[in-house]
C-alpha cells in the first residue's frame, strides 16, 4: 500500500472512531465536504503534505505517522458507563535516537516517517514534538527503590512542558553539545541535574545548559 493510500485508510479509521465525517471535520478545522472529498468511496482529492501535516498535529501524532500502516490507529475509543461515554486518547509518538534527538527538537516536522527506528502508543496527552528514546546507561538507576529507570527502559519525552523541581528531563549540556537524562534539581537561586545513581556527579547548571524535555512516562518490557 502506498503513502496515498495509507494516507486514506488511516483518515477514514480516525472518522470511524471519533463518531463520523462531522466529529472528524470539526476536529480538524475543515467543512464536511472537504473531508468526504478527501475519504468518500470514489475520493475526489487526495491528502497532500500539508493537509497530512495539519491532521497529524490535529490529533497529536508525530510527523508521517499518517503515511504509515497501522495495525491499530484507533485515536478515541468509547468505553460507555451507564448514560455517559467515557473517552480515552492514544497517542503514538516516535522511537528515536539519542543523536536524532537534538535534531528532531529543534526541527521535528523536517524528519519523515522513515526516520524512526519505531514507534509507540500511549495512552497519555502529549504534545506532537513529544518522542521516546531507550535509556542507555545507569545513571539514572536507583540502588536505594522508588523511582528508578533502568538501562534498557524507553521513557517518553515532551517537549513543550515547563520543568518543575523535582522533575525527570533530558537535557543539553552546551549548544550542540551532549543530550544528558537527569533529575532537575531546584535549590534556592540554584539548579541542578541529580543522577538517582550515586556513583555518578550531581551537576550544577549554568547558563549554557538547557533542559529540552521532561519525562512522562517510562516503559520496560521483561523478556
Amino acid at each position: 500500500m502506498n503513502v496515498k493510500d495509507n494516507r486514506r485508510k488511516n483518515l477514514r479509521a480516525l472518522a470511524r472512531a471519533l463518531g463520523g465525517v462531522t466529529q472528524l471535520a470539526a476536529r480538524v478545522g475543515k467543512s464536511q465536504s472537504q473531508i468526504s472529498h478527501l475519504i468518500c468511496n470514489r475520493p475526489v482529492k487526495n491528502i497532500g503534505d500539508r493537509v497530512a501535516s495539519h491532521i497529524e498535529k490535529a490529533f497529536g501524532k508525530p510527523p508521517g505517522w499518517l503515511d504509515l500502516e497501522h495495525q491499530s490507529i484507533q485515536e478515541m475509543g468509547n468505553i460507555y458507563q451507564t448514560n455517559s461515554i467515557v473517552r480515552h486518547a492514544y497517542y503514538q509518538v516516535p522511537v528515536i535516537s539519542w543523536e536524532q534527538a537534538a535534531a528532531w527538537l529543534k526541527e521535528p516536522y523536517k524528519f519523515t516517517a522513515k526516520s524512526f527506528r519505531d514507534s509507540m502508543i500511549v495512552s497519555l496527552p502529549l504534545n506532537p514534538r513529544s518522542f521516546a528514546v531507550e535509556v542507555l546507561t545507569d545513571t539514572m538507576e536507583s540502588p536505594n527503590g522508588g523511582v528508578s529507570f533502568p538501562k534498557g527502559s524507553t521513557i517518553i519525552v515532551d517537549s513543550e512542558i515547563k520543568p518543575n523541581n523535582g522533575n525527570y528531563v533530558i537535557a543539553r549540556m552546551k549548544p550542540d553539545g551532549e543530550i544528558i537524562f537527569k533529575q532537575y534539581i531546584v535549590d534556592g537561586s540554584y539548579q541542578f541535574l541529580k543522577p538517582l545513581n550515586l556513583r555518578y556527579p550531581i551537576v550544577k547548571m549554568n547558563d549554557e545548559m538547557k533542559i529540552l524535555g521532561v519525562v512522562r512516562l517510562m516503559l520496560l518490557e521483561f523478556k
